[in-house]
C-alpha cells in the first residue's frame, strides 16, 4: 500500500530524505513546497536527470509544486507529510499539519523553545497522530546491537564528543536560528545516549566563544561546551562539543564511549563492543535515514505507531535535554530537565 506524501521545505536534508524515498515503492511523492520554487524545480530537474543516467533506469520525482504549504494541504490528497525546516521555521506549520490530522515527519531538532514544543505535543497528542523525528541513528542496525550488548548491565559512566566546523548555512552561527550546536548539531549524539542509557536527569554545562566570533560579530553560538549528565540510573557522562576544529578534528575524537559492567560500547567511526570475550567491530549501516522514513511509512499505512523509534513525545525530551545543557551553560547552575519540562512542556514527563 503506497503512501501519499507532501514535503514541507525541499532544502538539503529533505533532498537526502527524497533520495530514498524514490527507491521504495510504497512512497508516493505526490507534492513538494518551499519558499523557493525555483529550489524546487532545481531538486526535481536534478532528481530526474540521475533517474535517466542509472542503468536500468531509476525512478522520476513527478509532484505538485507550491510556495504555500497552506494550500497544498487544502489541495492535495496527503496522508503524510515530511517537515524539513530550519530550526527556527518550526511552529505553524505544524500546527497547520495537526489541524489537517496528517501523520508527519519532522526533522530535529523539533524547535528552539520548548514551550512551543510542548504546545506541538499537545495537539500531536490530542489527535493520536503518528509521528517521527529525523533521529535515523535509532535505526541503524548497530544501534540493535549496542543495546543488546548493554541490556541488563549496569552502566557507570559516558564519554561522548562531536567536534568539527560551523555548517556552511548562513543562518547557523545565530543563537535565534540555529540555537547553537549542542541543540541543532550534537542533539544525535544526546539523542543517542538516552536510547542507549535512558533519560538524563541533571546537567552540568560550560561553555565559551573563543575563535568564531573573532572575525564575524553576528557568531553568537558557543564555539565550545563541555556537559556532564547525570543519568536517572545513576550513570555519569561527560559530552564535549564545538565547532572550532577547523584545522580538523583530531583521530578518533568524535563518538559515543559506554563503559558497563564487563561491557564497552563505542559508537564512531564504526561499531566496537569490548566484553572479557574479545572485541568484535563492524562498519555503521548507510541506510539508515531509508529505514526510518520506510518504518514511518509503514507505521502510516499499518496505524501502527509502535513501528517508530523516535516519536514527537521522544523529541521533545531530547529538546529537553539540550535546552537545558544551554540553559546551565548562561547561568552556571545545574539544571533538571525534568523541571524544565514540567514548566513548559508537561505532556512531556
Amino acid at each position: 500500500m503506497s503512501v501519499r506524501i507532501g514535503f514541507i521545505g525541499v532544502g538539503g536534508i529533505a533532498q537526502s530524505h527524497l533520495s530514498g524515498l524514490l527507491t521504495l515503492p510504497e512512497a508516493e511523492i505526490v507534492a513538494l513546497c518551499d519558499i523557493s520554487r525555483q529550489q524546487v524545480e532545481k531538486a526535481v530537474e536534478r532528481f530526474n536527470k540521475e533517474a535517466v543516467g542509472k542503468e536500468p533506469a531509476g525512478r522520476k520525482l513527478e509532484a505538485a509544486i507550491y510556495d504555500d504549504y497552506r494550500q497544498m494541504l487544502r489541495r492535495e490528497k496527503l496522508e503524510a507529510v515530511f517537515i524539513c525546516l530550519p530550526p527556527f521555521v518550526h511552529g505553524e506549520v505544524e500546527e497547520a499539519v495537526i489541524e489537517a490530522s496528517l501523520p508527519f515527519l519532522v526533522e530535529k531538532p523539533v524547535a528552539l523553545s520548548l514551550s512551543l514544543a510542548g504546545k506541538i505535543l499537545d495537539g500531536v497528542l490530542k489527535k493520536e497522530l503518528i509521528t517521527t523525528v529525523g533521529y535515523q541513528l535509532r535505526c541503524g542496525s548497530f544501534m540493535d546491537k549496542a543495546r543488546a550488548a548493554l541490556a541488563g548491565k549496569t552502566v557507570a559512566a559516558i564519554v561522548a564528543n562531536r567536534f568539527g566546523r560551523t555548517p556552511g548555512v548562513s543562518w547557523y552561527h545565530r543563537q535565534d536560528k540555529s540555537g547553537g550546536q549542542l541543540v541543532e548539531q550534537a542533539t544525535h549524539q544526546v539523542d543517542m545516549l538516552r536510547y542507549l542509557v535512558g533519560e538524563v536527569d541533571t546537567v552540568y554545562a560550560a561553555a565559551a566563544t573563543r575563535i568564531n566570533n573573532k572575525d564575524n560579530p553576528e557568531y553568537d553560538i558557543f564555539d565550545s561546551n563541555c556537559m556532564t549528565m547525570t543519568f536517572a540510573c545513576g550513570a555519569v557522562g561527560n559530552f564535549g562539543n564545538g565547532t572550532m576544529a577547523h584545522v580538523g578534528v583530531p583521530p578518533g575524537l568524535n563518538g559515543v564511549h559506554i563503559f558497563g559492567d564487563n561491557v564497552q560500547v563505542t559508537i564512531g567511526g564504526n561499531l566496537r563492543i569490548a566484553t572479557p570475550d574479545g572485541v568484535t567491530e563492524e562498519p555503521l549501516d548507510k541506510d539508515m535515514m531509508v529505514r526510518q522514513d520506510s518504518a514511518f511509512l509503514k507505521a502510516v499505512a499499518e496505524n501502527d505507531p509502535t513501528l517508530i523509534r523516535s516519536d514527537y513525545l521522544s523529541g521533545v525530551r531530547t529538546l529537553a535535554v539540550t535546552l537545558a545543557g544551554e540553559k546551565s551553560a548562561r547561568t552556571g547552575q545545574p539544571v533538571k530537565v525534568a523541571d524544565l519540562l514540567a514548566a513548559e512542556a508537561p505532556a512531556a514527563l
